[in-house]
């Protein structure tokens, strides 16, 4: 068996989170939130409270997300840049904490993204390219293995890492092609890295396959459990 990381990482800072981390606490895995603290897809009541993400600050790594969740490519420089740099700073005054790690949301982002990412002090921004087992060369495009949700569109490449025999079951249950990559992980070496959205977990009444998931992978001897910022 070869060196494995497992890391994993929660998108957008809905009220859910709370919810989330408890199971992330249960199990014993470590987690980063990235958090867009007045993102414009939720009411106020469904976005975590400054209090709540201080309290998640004490077990877990908390990521910005920009201040309002927008598609950066379709703001101009100076307006990409506020939302990147606006996000850390808010976050640091409420965690009393560096926020070093960032996640362009909804996974949009062109290379001058990148350039302001790194200029406003993050050391990591993440993507939500799937299917990667390693961290890759870019630091400012770090890929995760799979999305806490089933991706019609993901047929050629369930296929090509699972073959065709667990290729149905795999494609229709997104926990079992977890399970199935976290093996493959364990067996090749390399990173895996289960990412999501608390209210889309709660929208597909997917607990019970999040819980099978975490439970599944936690507590491995010989696997290392890291944030987000620890695998760079």
């Amino acid at each position: 068996m070869k060196k494995t990381i497992v890391t994993t990482s929660w998108d957008d800072g809905h009220v859910l989170d709370v919810k989330l981390s408890e199971l992330l606490r249960k199990y014993e895995i470590k987690g980063t939130f990235y958090i867009s603290p007045e993102d414009r897809e939720f009411p106020i009541q469904d976005r975590l409270t400054n209090q709540q993400i201080v309290t998640l600050a004490q077990d877990f790594e908390i990521g910005a997300h920009t201040m309002t969740h927008p598609d950066l490519t379709k703001l101009s420089d100076e307006d990409a840049r506020k939302e990147i740099d606006d996000s850390k700073e808010y976050l640091e005054k409420i965690v009393q904490t560096p926020i070093s790690s960032f996640c362009y949301p909804s996974g949009f982002w062109e290379k001058r993204h990148e350039n302001m990412v790194q200029e406003a002090g993050f050391t990591l921004a993440r993507t939500v390219k799937r299917f990667a087992t390693a961290i890759g060369s870019d630091v400012y495009a770090l890929p995760t293995t799979i999305h806490a949700y089933r991706h019609w569109s993901d047929a050629l490449p369930i296929l090509k890492e699972v073959g065709v025999r667990r290729f149905f079951k795999s494609y229709l249950n997104w926990d079992y092609l977890a399970i199935v990559l976290f093996e493959k992980t364990r067996s090749e070496g390399g990173v895996f890295h289960l990412w999501g959205h608390s209210w889309e977990i709660e929208k597909n009444n997917d607990w019970e396959r999040l819980e099978n998931v975490l439970q599944y992978i936690s507590k491995r001897e010989g696997v290392r459990y890291l944030t987000n910022q620890e695998l760079v």
